[in-house]
């Protein structure tokens, strides 16, 4: 007969992984049955992909398309195929061309596993000299006083963002990489530091701020007393830094494959996430069914990983309630020239907004192109209506629409972090999905209403925070006072209100507000496939998106909302630095 506590740790192991079954299964069944959930037709998509002319969608040929497909069928019978197939290793052929879905992903995947490798190498480098400048202010003394805005600046934007800026500054104005395609080592350096730039940014901040806890701990002022050698203190302090941090450096790692679908199409690249996105267009279901089969697989095995790894350095303390650590408060910084630069940008995108109340941003009242002056501040763009205009007037309704987004992935994730035991295959899934490939699948789900942008955002991007809050909850639970509770009588509900809830919450508030502006940019991003608001709307990512194309002769159009991110994404953290 089983002793409980057996069945627990039998239960402990088990639930997780069917947790991620259960959830791949659903992904997998989900976009298999878009055409029938969505009532929409794929063979006018596929036809349309396969000829590229719009005067042969005729009724003959679009049935002949259905009975070439077997798209008469039901959806459950196409899985059923579909999974029977996938046992025996077959995964299919494309609905576009015929061709085997297994050679095209393994083709693609081959190009996508080098870049990320190589955006992976550059991430920890610049995570290195970052460290290294942290360790270099705690010898110093001055940790307390430091910020790294140049870290917010990265995390603010996403790979899309940064991979446009790079072509302008390093491909169009410097001339020293081509702008796109995979021919050479001169094309692999500005994809992967598109890549590597936001990933190295966000853990730079996150270990940044485990390490100030850390350091902070009486141990730390104990070993300094004892003549311990700095060599040694600094070994332990990272290694309790990281301990806490490891699902969230596979969140980060897997981030990097997911956010690979947009620059893979900006610099054209023959990678999986630039196959997964045209088969999501052209609603190419086998390719699309493998292809975030292939990614979601990678981020169970890489979250599965930091998990054990996780485990493994932290060893029995996890049980015996012997992890000892100090936790973070969220409060206003006490410094007055980070309160002052902190409200001075307030106060700059406050008057940018209230002197666009007085301006039209929808008229083209001036000259295509119209270079700045005193009349237009920032020029006009191509159509010309007032560039400075329009920005003030979407900074609200892009902002509110961002915070809206960032407080529902905030919910989302400390709900499910508190549950991981249950959601881990969910919180490992979601974050495997690009949100341009969930944005798409939204749209074809939901049609493209005004809040599909939304959705698409919030069905992401509560997935990292989810991670962080569970690990915050591993480690809690471990500290000594938490394990001994029960023994003094105290109940669950309190231990929970008073002893876990401080320990999680001001670390997770401090990623939230370092997500604030992604999620922002991420979600008028979106914009692009036409989710969220249309023209003439003045929101931000329409904005990229239509003054894009000019961005060698008035990159202001492209600049001004990017810039506001960041501006607005470093008074927010310099707010609440302490």
């Amino acid at each position: 007969m089983f002793s409980v506590s057996t069945i627990r740790s039998v239960l402990s192991i088990v639930t997780p992984w069917l947790s991620r079954l259960i959830s791949l299964t659903a992904v997998v069944i989900l976009v298999g049955l878009i055409p029938e959930i969505a009532g929409i037709d794929p063979s006018q998509s596929i036809l349309r992909a396969r000829s590229g002319q719009q005067q042969l969608l005729t009724a003959e040929s679009l049935q002949a398309v259905r009975t070439d497909l077997q798209l008469d069928r039901s959806g459950f019978e196409r899985l059923v195929d579909w999974f029977s197939g996938l046992i025996r290793g077959d995964l299919g052929v494309s609905w576009i061309d015929g061709s085997s879905v297994i050679s095209a992903i393994q083709n693609a995947l081959s190009t996508s596993l080098f870049l990320m490798s190589t955006a992976l190498m550059l991430t920890v480098i610049l995570c290195s000299i970052t460290l290294m400048n942290t360790l270099r202010l705690w010898k110093k003394g001055k940790l307390k006083s430091s910020h790294n805005s140049l870290s917010i600046v990265f995390i603010s934007l996403p790979e899309y963002v940064i991979a446009s800026l790079l072509i302008l500054f390093f491909a169009i104005w410097l001339g020293w990489f081509p702008p796109y395609g995979w021919q050479s080592w001169q094309n692999v350096w500005l994809p992967s530091l598109a890549l590597a730039l936001p990933a190295s940014g966000l853990f730079s901040r996150l270990l940044h701020d485990s390490l100030v806890r850390v350091f902070n701990e009486q141990w730390i002022t104990t070993w300094l007393s004892a003549n311990v050698h700095i060599s040694q203190i600094i070994r332990f302090a990272l290694k309790k830094a990281l301990s806490s941090l490891l699902p969230q450096i596979a969140m980060i790692i897997i981030g990097i494959t997911g956010g690979a679908v947009a620059v893979e199409q900006i610099f054209s690249i023959p990678g999986i996430g630039r196959l997964i996105l045209s088969a999501t267009k052209a609603q190419d279901l086998p390719i699309l069914q493998g292809g975030l089969l292939v990614l979601l697989f990678l981020s169970i095995m890489i979250s599965s990983f930091g998990l054990l790894l996780q485990q493994l350095i932290l060893g029995d303390s996890l049980k015996s309630g012997k992890l000892i650590s100090s936790y973070s408060t969220f409060q206003f910084t006490k410094s007055l020239p980070k309160q002052l630069i902190a409200f001075s940008i307030f106060s700059f995108l406050l008057l940018i907004a209230i002197w666009s109340l007085f301006r039209d941003p929808y008229s083209s009242q001036f000259a295509r192109l119209a270079s700045a002056n005193m009349q237009i501040p920032l020029g006009a763009d191509g159509i010309g209506r007032d560039l400075l205009a329009r920005i003030g007037t979407g900074m609200v309704s892009t902002f509110q629409a961002g915070i809206l987004a960032t407080f529902l992935s905030l919910l989302t994730g400390i709900i499910m972090g508190l549950n991981s035991r249950f959601t881990q295959g969910l919180i490992e899934i979601t974050k495997g999905v690009p949100y341009i490939v969930a944005g798409l699948l939204v749209a074809g789900i939901s049609g493209m209403n005004e809040n599909s942008a939304l959705i698409a955002i919030v069905l992401v991007s509560w997935a990292p925070l989810a991670a962080h809050c569970a690990s915050l909850l591993v480690e809690a639970k471990a500290q000594p006072y938490v394990h001994l509770a029960p023994t003094w009588g105290t109940n669950k509900l309190k231990i929970f209100r008073f002893y876990l809830l401080p320990y999680i919450l001001p670390p997770l508030l401090r990623h939230t507000l370092l997500k604030l502006p992604v999620i922002t940019l991420s979600l008028t991003s979106l914009s692009f496939i036409g989710l969220g608001a249309k023209p003439p709307e003045p929101e931000w990512g329409l904005m990229i998106a239509e003054n894009l194309p000019y961005i060698e002769r008035a990159p202001q159009g492209v600049l001004g909302p990017i810039v506001g991110l960041i501006l607005m994404g470093v008074a927010i953290n310099l707010l609440f630095d302490d």
